[in-house]
């Protein structure tokens, strides 16, 4: 069996998936023209063809044509492929691959109308069970999803006193200054003083502000001992879900000129644009 049937191979899984050229390309770090030369009858490295099989969603057995070969558990495959990249695209390529997933596996006869050749794209998908969010391009790159069992999805948009206060203080630009200046860095705890130099805002209002943080457990305090008396430092609350939060605010407040796909398949799965 020679390497001209994986260029085939190739070709044929690349369809089904509805993957152009480049989109193949691009998942595995090679040119649209690399792609067109296997399908043309060249062949891939021998190396890459376990990065070939986990974007086509195939085993390497069946590169080669062997119809017989088992498919693999995608999860685990994921897992590894993901596992396997460098640090610095690792997350890049896990939401890239979530997009595609969704796009895929929802919303692929949007591909009729919309261009998803471009890089820069946003897919929004709601279902009754959850919906996912993701944002793709050179700049910056989100993805946000939620699963839940039939019927509790309502629940997640549902809101009470909690989410009022924890609105009602983020309205204020100072209240958000210290949120972002705390999340943008290395979790620490840092005293009042500190935070106050560091966003500009006096030192009361910003002890006001970090009270109310605590309060929603935004933050938590740590009282400190010093050669002065005591102190208050305040670190970010790591089990929070602000930072996706936050992201989204600005997505949702910002235009922008990127693609932008809505599916809502709510509706017995009849989705719309």
């Amino acid at each position: 069996m020679g390497y001209s049937i994986v260029g085939e191979q190739i070709l044929k899984f690349r369809k089904e998936k509805g993957l152009t050229q480049r989109e193949l390309g691009e998942a595995i770090g090679v040119s649209s023209s690399a792609v067109s030369q296997w399908e043309s009858g060249g062949a891939p490295d021998i190396s890459l063809l376990p990065a070939l099989s986990d974007i086509l969603g195939v085993t390497v057995d069946a590169l080669f044509g062997r119809t017989e070969a088992r498919r693999e558990d995608m999860e685990e495959t994921v897992g590894k492929y993901i596992a396997s990249l460098p640090e610095e695209t690792c997350l890049e390529r896990l939401i890239s691959l979530m997009r595609r997933a969704a796009f895929s596996g929802c919303v692929q006869k949007a591909a009729d109308i919309v261009d998803f050749d471009s890089r820069d794209s946003e897919m929004i998908y709601i279902a009754k069970d959850g919906f996912v969010t993701a944002v793709l391009s050179g700049g910056q790159s989100f993805l946000s999803a939620a699963h839940c069992q039939e019927g509790v999805f309502a629940q997640l948009l549902s809101w009470g006193e909690g989410v009022t206060r924890l609105f009602s203080t983020l309205s204020s630009p100072d209240a958000l200054r210290v949120l972002s200046k705390l999340y943008s860095e290395a979790p620490k705890h840092r005293t009042v003083g500190v935070l106050a130099k560091l966003t500009g805002i006096s030192p009361d209002e910003t002890e006001k502000i970090l009270q109310k943080f605590t309060e929603l457990k935004l933050t938590e305090e740590l009282e400190l001992e010093t050669e002065d008396g005591s102190t208050r430092a305040y670190a970010v609350n790591l089990n929070r879900a602000i930072v996706p939060l936050l992201v989204s605010a600005r997505l949702t407040a910002e235009s922008s000129s990127d693609i932008k796909i809505v599916a809502d398949k709510r509706n017995y799965g009849k989705g719309g644009n």
